[in-house]
């Protein structure tokens, strides 16, 4: 499964927002280039954690799963 992730600097500090659609990345991104301080803006697609395979994977550290 695909996330979109939006990577920018605000104000020098680096931060991130995760969305599930790229369209929804898109709109956040040109949303927050028009906003003061924003000095630099990407968006990633990147593979989603699939906790459940975690879980089978790694039982004991997800006994609630």
């Amino acid at each position: 499964m695909k996330e979109y992730c939006v990577y920018w600097h605000e104000d020098g500090e680096p931060r991130h927002e995760v969305f599930s659609s790229l369209p929804e990345a898109e709109m956040f991104s040109c949303m927050i280039r028009g906003r003061e301080g924003v000095e630099y803006v990407e968006i990633s697609e990147e593979e989603s954690i699939d906790f459940d395979e975690l879980a089978r994977i790694f039982p004991k550290d997800f006994p609630d799963i």
